[in-house]
């Protein structure tokens, strides 16, 4: 099997390469498994090789579009020289005309997304908007090519299936996994120069949003709702509140492609630059420890195919407030509160009863951590190995 994973060069692909890659040599004996990785991981991934899990990397020229000329132009060989019988294409962009049986995760939900769409377009990125009407051309012929499509939630699956086009293919649902004891193992403590951000007293409400800067993340209704949240957190309580985010948002800081200038003109306008700790990128070893540190974790986003921080968060013991979108339902079930996705007004409210209704907050609690156990990465794997015989019982049969 061959597991094509140049694009998980961030975010959730990165959690989930370190979480499957030391399961696979736990698969029965039959089995043997090539990872192409991106060339930056390789070092990191190289732990996880095993006499049965090769790991492996190309180093391609320019980064999507050279990633993709070299899948469509010389996969085919690499295919071919390591005697592959099942591609699994992790990255939501298929092998066309594959000589072999592939299974395709699709897991990037703003291809299929009207309200990016319209976000690209409000903001004046028409560049952008090309460049994204091309992908999610390419994510729609990618599912018309695969012999298997998989999502990571079903909410997913039906956006996918509402698609012109698409709702005559069917797709398999696996969830994502989550390993407490590999995502708590890490004993340091956050860098002090992080600790130092953050308000660490007892008479503060810390709000956690963990994610690097983007659009589809929704930082705007969030940053609109802070000083609702402070006043009223203030007249309620007395305390003071803070926000803590996992991200740098300034004039000029440009995140994957997205420029956080006009959310970092929209803090200095609600003057909340005070009531945010920006501690920029915090390690995966090292998140256990922030979400401890933190009330409530809070996840505005509008276009998601699933949510790595929803389950660490809920693990962790946080409370959840989220956006109302199906996916966070599947997600997190009862173990969240939700609000409109626009609406700064009702996402500052239903913070703040998380943060000071008791009884709420820890009914959230206990919800969460009950729901946070239904997610594991060793069912994940032994579903993606039931697809993997199905693809092979498919090349079976295509040679007699």
């Amino acid at each position: 099997m061959l597991l094509n994973a140049l694009a998980s060069t961030a975010g959730g692909g990165i959690t989930y390469l370190r979480n499957i890659l030391p399961r696979l040599s736990e698969c029965d004996d039959v089995k043997h498994f090539f990872a192409l990785v991106p060339p930056e991981k390789l070092n990191e991934y190289q732990s996880f090789a095993h006499d049965r899990v090769k790991i492996e990397t190309v180093t391609v020229n320019g980064d999507l579009l050279g990633r993709l000329w070299w899948e469509q132009t010389s996969l085919r060989s690499y295919i071919t020289s390591r005697n592959i019988d099942v591609l699994v294409s992790l990255g939501n962009f298929a092998l066309f005309s594959s000589a072999v049986p592939q299974i395709l995760f699709s897991r990037n939900d703003l291809y299929f997304s009207d309200s990016f769409r319209c976000d690209l377009r409000s903001r004046g990125l028409h560049s952008a908007l090309i460049g994204h009407r091309l992908k999610s051309w390419l994510a729609r012929f990618s599912i018309k090519q695969a012999d298997i499509n998989v999502t990571p939630t079903k909410a997913f699956a039906d956006r996918i299936s509402a698609c012109d086009g698409l709702n005559a293919y069917e797709f398999e649902v696996l969830h994502f996994g989550f390993d407490s004891d590999v995502f708590t193992s890490n004993v340091e403590p956050l860098p002090a120069e992080k600790l130092a951000k953050i308000n660490l007293s007892e008479s503060c409400y810390r709000l956690l949003y963990v994610s690097h800067y983007n659009y589809f993340r929704n930082f705007e209704t969030l940053i609109r709702a802070l000083p609702i949240i402070k006043k009223r957190i203030k007249e309620e309580t007395g305390k003071e509140f803070q926000l803590v985010l996992t991200t740098d948002i300034r004039r000029g800081a440009v995140h994957g492609g997205y420029d956080s200038t006009l959310a970092a003109d929209l803090i200095d306008r609600v003057g909340a630059h005070e009531d945010i700790a920006m501690l920029g990128s915090v390690h995966y070893d090292k998140l256990h420890r922030l979400y401890r540190l933190c009330d409530v974790f809070i996840c505005p986003s509008y276009s998601e195919s699933f949510g790595h921080p929803l389950v660490e968060a809920m693990a962790m013991g946080l409370p959840v407030v989220a956006a109302d979108m199906s996916v966070h339902r599947e997600v997190c079930g009862e173990a969240a509160v939700y609000f409109n996705v626009f609406d700064e007004r009702e996402l500052a409210g239903q913070c703040v009863k998380a943060l000071t209704d008791q009884r709420l907050n820890e009914s959230l609690r206990i919800k969460g951590l009950e729901r946070s156990r239904d997610f594991s990465w060793d069912q994940h794997v032994s579903g993606l190995m039931t697809l993997v015989e199905r693809a092979l019982s498919k090349r079976r049969r295509k040679r007699k």
